[in-house]
């Protein structure tokens, strides 16, 4: 049965980002391959073990009493099924983080981690395949192109190559700071091979806001790298080949577009840059600026987290409760959208579980480290990091429902508990060998 289990996490994982495969339709509602795995290992996992019940989660009771909010203004929406579904879909996110807390104390942590990046490895790959494919002519859920019916931008199994890129950047992030500081799941070369695949999955993308983020990473890190050898007088010659490696690779693909006519102007389309038009930029300001709209007109009665969509159609004069119209009323940047929907109290709640979690796992890194658990440290910064590029990311997009975030989310929270237990222990250990 634990191998089931072991299967059931993988999907979970593998699965998190299918927006166009393999999701089970129900009246304009879609139920996630991720949840009905979460739902099958939950209730496993309650036939077998006995600590069903036994479930520890960073700034719980704060993360409650945000979501009584939203679920208090349920009925504040002309679209009530949607505030429904969209409180559903919080809880099967739930039920995702407890899977994954409940998973980890079955394994290694090494084991759970290389669980979840196999699943950012085979996601890319899915990516590769329908690029390959689509230059023989054989298109496979592509959903835009760089140039139609040849050149696709790939998104893997998700809405669009930015949603693709989103996904993405969490393992990036997480692999690229774990390769810096020598942290190893795999072997070495193993490791940096996948790395490297996901840097190319998200240049395939054309993603500009996934690239733009990928090259602020690495160049805050290269130039924090310098900062700090400036002041001690050493630094890593490894470290710093592996940055400026990444850096010269992505820089002399940006030398490539912008010295080509053609693919500069079709890259900087829709950003207002070198004379081409800013629709994409606008349009992203605009919708930011409606989710701040409905917010004013209902600072502190929200609207829920399904109803955000359909309060700004109100706001422009449209009354429809129809799945597909209501998506073109989408807003933007996930902690406006929080605010609009938990009204501004419930926003406090939310804000006050992000800073706990935040101020739990950074506390926890350096009592690690002070306690020469480097490795359990280092780990748990780099999870730190990837959840911070991904709240970058999201502030320029729409839905803290998504999936693959709350995953993020629920490993961070495992490993927490995990190494928390670690140094526990042997801080105890230390105790009685002092006695």
């Amino acid at each position: 049965m634990k191998k089931v289990l072991n299967y059931l996490i993988l999907i979970i994982f593998i699965s998190s980002s299918f927006d166009v495969f393999f999701n089970l339709s129900i009246r304009g509602f879609n139920i996630r391959t991720c949840y009905l795995a979460s739902m099958i290992f939950s209730f496993l996992y309650f036939t077998i073990y006995k600590d069903t019940f036994r479930f520890r989660f960073v700034g719980f009771i704060f993360l409650v009493i945000w979501f009584l909010f939203p679920l208090f203004f349920v009925f504040h929406t002309q679209f009530l099924s949607r505030n429904i579904g969209y409180l559903f879909w919080m809880v099967f996110n739930f039920i995702t983080c407890f899977s994954i807390y409940k998973f980890s104390n079955l394994v290694s942590v090494d084991k759970l981690i290389r669980y979840y990046m196999i699943s950012f490895l085979v996601i890319a790959c899915v990516g590769f395949l329908q690029f390959l494919l689509s230059l023989f002519g054989v298109h496979v859920l592509i959903t835009m192109w760089w140039r139609i019916n040849l050149i696709p931008r790939i998104n893997g199994l998700s809405y669009e190559p930015s949603y693709f890129a989103t996904y993405l950047m969490m393992g990036f992030v997480f692999l690229y700071f774990c390769y810096k500081k020598k942290i190893y799941f795999f072997r070495e070369r193993f490791q940096l091979v996948i790395l490297i695949l996901l840097i190319l999955a998200i240049f395939l993308s054309t993603s500009r806001m996934g690239i733009l983020f990928m090259i602020t990473i690495i160049l805050y890190d290269f130039f924090k790298m310098l900062l700090v050898s400036f002041f001690t007088l050493r630094i890593s010659r490894i470290n710093l080949f592996i940055s400026f490696s990444l850096l010269a690779f992505m820089f002399g693909i940006i030398v490539y577009i912008l010295n080509n006519s053609a693919l500069k102007n079709q890259y900087l389309a829709g950003t207002g840059i070198g004379h081409t038009a800013g629709h994409s930029t606008e349009n992203r300001f605009k919708q930011m600026t409606n989710v701040w709209k409905v917010f004013e007109q209902s600072p502190v009665y929200g609207y829920s987290l399904g109803g955000i969509a359909p309060a700004i159609a109100r706001f422009y004069g449209s009354n429809t409760s129809d799945s597909k119209k209501v998506k073109e009323f989408e807003g933007l940047n996930i902690f406006l959208e929080v605010l609009a929907a938990s009204g501004l109290i419930g926003f406090l709640f939310f804000g006050s579980w992000l800073f706990l979690f935040y101020r739990s796992c950074i506390k926890l890194a350096h009592g690690l480290r002070n306690n020469n658990l480097h490795r359990e440290a280092g780990i748990l910064e780099a999870l730190i990091f990837a959840l911070t590029a991904e709240f970058l990311l999201l502030m320029f997009s729409q839905n803290i429902l998504r999936p693959y975030l709350w995953i993020m989310i629920g490993m961070i929270n495992a490993l927490y508990f995990r190494f928390k237990d670690q140094l526990n222990n042997l801080l105890n250990s230390f105790s009685l060998q002092r006695l």
